[in-house]
């Protein structure tokens, strides 16, 4: 019956949730980093659940062997030769001569100490590969056509943003200005001693100069766009936590305001252009011809 449907939609939801913040949660709290690799197996149980696991693998394989492609293709980016630029100077410009990671960091960080507010902005930080694909697994459930859209937009997003890495690198906040402090590995150091990372990421080059644009910003960003016009209670939370982790990677020197704004412009980007050409294949397909209705006898 209906109602029996639903009470079981609603009780395979709640599961999912607390499955997905148990798994995450003890993950964040033991030190290991939320790939998309484990974020990916931890929605296939839920898919497999649903009696989609077929249907899941096939739709999330290729993009994440696309995305993989991204993330090493990144690290690559690195070892062109190209000088970081120095985006302090603009941050000012648009400050007033102020550099916001400073102001927060004078006003919130207790060196030997981790606060609050240090372990609430590395989670937001942390959460950077969590967050789009779990968003992108709820408009799989619902449309995969949408998901694709979603999909597609994220991937060209980030090849755009790989462009901009290989040919214009620039430094964050923490390599560039001495006062500013590398809060996430002061906490990390004083909360665990380590992270732990999975030998496929431990292959790939990190690109310390792969700051601008901002992906942390961009990709709840995203999310928040493609949610917008199905999702709007899901658009809303998704804002805030836009909103949430800008301010959590200003703080803790990881991105100067002005990547997370180069970030949202290329959100505007990728969004347009995959909608776009969505809308132009949609005008060129045949509509069908509506069957004549025979006479009745």
């Amino acid at each position: 019956t209906r109602p029996a449907r639903q009470r079981r939609s609603s009780l395979l939801l709640i599961g999912s949730v607390v499955y997905l913040a148990l798994i995450f949660g003890v993950m964040l709290w033991r030190g290991v980093s939320i790939e998309p690799e484990w974020t990916l197996l931890a929605l296939l149980v839920i898919a497999v659940a649903l009696g989609r696991g077929r249907t899941f693998i096939g739709d999330w394989a290729p993009f994440l062997l696309l995305f993989f492609a991204y993330e090493a293709m990144r690290g690559f980016a690195s070892k062109t030769g190209f000088p970081p630029h120095d985006l302090s100077g603009l941050e000012r410009a648009v400050f007033g001569g102020a550099i916001p990671t400073l102001v927060l960091q004078k006003a919130f960080y207790q060196p030997g100490v981790v606060g609050i507010q240090d372990v609430i902005a590395m989670v937001f930080y942390f959460m950077h590969f969590v967050l789009p694909i779990v968003v992108g697994f709820i408009f799989w459930l619902n449309s995969r056509e949408h998901y694709r859209r979603y999909i597609a937009a994220l991937l060209l997003m980030c090849l755009l943003s790989f462009v901009t890495y290989l040919f214009w690198p620039s430094a964050p906040p923490w390599y560039q200005l001495h006062d500013v402090v590398k809060i996430n590995d002061k906490t990390v150091h004083m909360l665990w001693g380590f992270t732990y990372v999975s030998p496929i990421y431990h292959s790939f080059n990190p690109n310390q100069f792969a700051a601008f644009p901002s992906l942390h910003a961009a990709f709840p960003a995203l999310a928040t766009v493609y949610a917008w016009s199905r999702f709007r209670a899901l658009a809303i939370g998704l804002l805030l936590w836009t909103v949430a982790v800008a301010v959590s990677i200003v703080y803790l020197g990881e991105h100067y305001v002005v990547d997370a704004l180069a970030g949202f412009v290329y959100v505007a980007t990728a969004a347009l252009i995959v909608e776009g050409v969505s809308r132009r294949r949609a005008n060129r397909a045949p509509t069908p011809v509506p069957t004549p209705a025979r006479p009745s006898a």
